[in-house]
């Protein structure tokens, strides 16, 4: 006791208040140390699917073994849209080759229209044989992706995964591609028109990106294609300041 008095805080007139935020000094630091804890606990959680990940990416040759950025893989960074990996493959393995630019703007389409259709989409008659064996092919693609992140061990949502790979819309894109007018097109769908004009965009958009890694890959002739397609969905209503694309 004579040495708690001898000390300088005991006559403190506000020793209660300092000793209060000490403990509140003293409890902060605890719950500091346990979010750390924690953290680190879910970080390493996150490890074996970061590595299968990886895999993944070598397996399909975006990264090399010792995990550097290969060429395909410089192009999926390129494009970052909802499903760059199987449209980097669809660019890597000719998929688009010999097709039009109206007939590449409606297989891009694909890639950006998540909106959920019935399976009946994938049998849909469309304007040509090759527009057809474009949509097989997308979606052969599309699986065989899934398929190698569920053999690397990678956790797929099977109904969010087929969202980015959605041909619902290439007869329709094909058709605004064509030069068709929207009035024209729309008593031939059950889709809002503002879905439809805000998909058109968006694949407008990525078929801007799309220029950029034909660009990167050296290959003039699909570039131009891609600007072709580009520049022919660029028109009309679609573009025109709106509650679609603002």
């Amino acid at each position: 006791q004579a040495l708690q008095e001898s000390s300088k805080c005991h006559l403190c007139p506000l020793k209660l208040q300092h000793f209060e935020q000490e403990q509140a000094r003293s409890a902060l630091g605890a719950d500091i140390e346990d979010l750390d804890r924690e953290l680190g606990r879910e970080s390493l959680g996150l490890l074996p699917q970061l590595r299968a990940k990886e895999r993944v990416l070598q397996d399909l040759e975006c990264l090399d073994v010792e995990g550097l950025i290969e060429l395909k893989g410089r192009a999926a960074t390129e494009i970052l849209a909802g499903d760059e990996i199987s449209l980097v493959e669809v660019v890597f393995h000719n998929v688009l080759e010999g097709c039009s630019p109206a007939e590449v703007a409606a297989a891009i389409s694909a890639f950006v229209f998540p909106d959920k259709v019935g399976e009946e989409a994938e049998e849909v008659l469309l304007p040509s044989s090759r527009l057809e064996r474009v949509r097989d092919e997308l979606l052969t693609r599309h699986r065989q992706v899934e398929d190698i992140m569920r053999e690397r061990g990678v956790d797929v949502d099977t109904e969010e995964f087929w969202r980015m790979c959605n041909v619902g819309l290439m007869d329709i894109v094909y058709r605004w591609a064509s030069g068709e007018p929207l009035a024209e097109i729309m008593p031939d769908t059950s889709l809002q028109e503002g879905t439809i004009v805000r998909a058109i965009v968006r694949t407008e958009e990525l078929l801007r990106k799309l220029q950029d890694v034909a660009k990167l890959l050296g290959n003039d002739a699909l570039r131009q294609v891609f600007k072709e397609a580009t520049e022919l969905i660029h028109r009309d209503v679609a573009f025109v300041p709106s509650l679609y694309i603002e």
